[in-house]
């Protein structure tokens, strides 16, 4: 960082040695002294503008694409933080302050101190966890990020230093499907998904657990309602389906996940939806 500050310092100084240059040039009627120097100063001066002119911003006036912690919200720290963590699993809406969008992700905290996460645009990471100083610490590669966390009932946040809502998520039970499990084939998913709907629940959601999905026989077309219980979906997506030719259901556009293809593994009852990593994202419990 300081290095950041010399360069830029440094650059500033030429900047404005370049101005009165070529105000002087211009003052004692020398204009292509003037033109010369008045174009690196410019130029010099508008980048350093433009690289410190968000960051002023930011901690005079915040950011305008985050919302304040309520008061409401309690302070989770220490051996709390930890045990909540600690071999679970959590899913929500994290701010990219570089691009200024909000991302669907999930990440899974293992005993050892390992984690792992991916994103709605595919983006797959790891790393190592840890509580230090009553802040949740993630190591991915040389970074480490140390943000607070509070609770607000059933909803978890992490805040900047300006308690500005940077993540917010949901803490879940890791639900996994078990080594080796048969999966249904391309065959079996074309007779069962086209035209017909699925209901169950999902393992991972942002409040809304519930859902029905159904597939049109005659496009790609898959529509997903959502609610709080199984009788009261009133969310509804929109996204598309295919079913892939290794035994795989594709799904974009809707659950709050990444667009990507899963296996769909029977068991007694019902069926998981489980991803690469054996992950359930949804069970089925009915089909109509």
């Amino acid at each position: 960082m300081w290095i950041g500050i010399l360069v830029l310092i440094t650059f500033g100084i030429c900047a404005v040695a370049c101005l009165v240059i070529s105000i002087r040039g211009a003052m004692q009627g020398k204009w292509h002294i003037f033109i010369a120097l008045l174009i690196p100063a410019a130029g010099i001066g508008g980048t350093i503008i433009m690289l410190v002119a968000r960051p002023i911003s930011l901690e005079l006036f915040g950011d305008s694409n985050l919302e304040v912690l309520p008061e409401r919200a309690v302070a989770i720290t220490g051996d709390d933080l930890l045990a909540v963590h600690n071999g679970t699993w959590r899913f929500g809406l994290a701010y990219d302050g570089d691009t200024q969008l909000f991302h669907w992700y999930d990440e899974a905290f293992a005993d050892d101190g390992g984690f792992s996460g991916r994103n709605d645009t595919g983006q797959a990471w790891s790393g190592g966890w840890d509580v230090v100083e009553d802040g949740l610490c993630l190591t991915r590669g040389q970074d480490t990020e140390c943000l607070s966390v509070w609770q607000d009932g059933d909803l978890w946040y992490q805040t900047n230093h300006r308690n500005e809502i940077v993540n917010r998520y949901m803490v879940m039970e890791a639900f996994q499907a078990p080594k080796g499990h048969p999966t249904l084939s391309q065959e079996v998913l074309q007779a069962i998904i086209p035209g017909r709907t699925l209901a169950g629940e999902l393992r991972f959601h942002f409040g809304e657990p519930f859902y029905s999905a159904s597939f049109d026989a005659g496009s790609d077309a898959v529509t997903v309602l959502r609610g709080d219980t199984a009788a009261s979906l009133e969310t509804e997506e929109t996204g598309t389906y295919r079913i892939d030719e290794d035994d795989l259901l594709c799904l974009a556009g809707v659950l709050h996940i990444a667009d990507a293809c899963y296996a769909v593994v029977p068991r007694p009852g019902g069926a998981d939806i489980v991803r690469d990593d054996r992950r359930i994202v949804a069970t089925v419990t009915e089909l109509k």
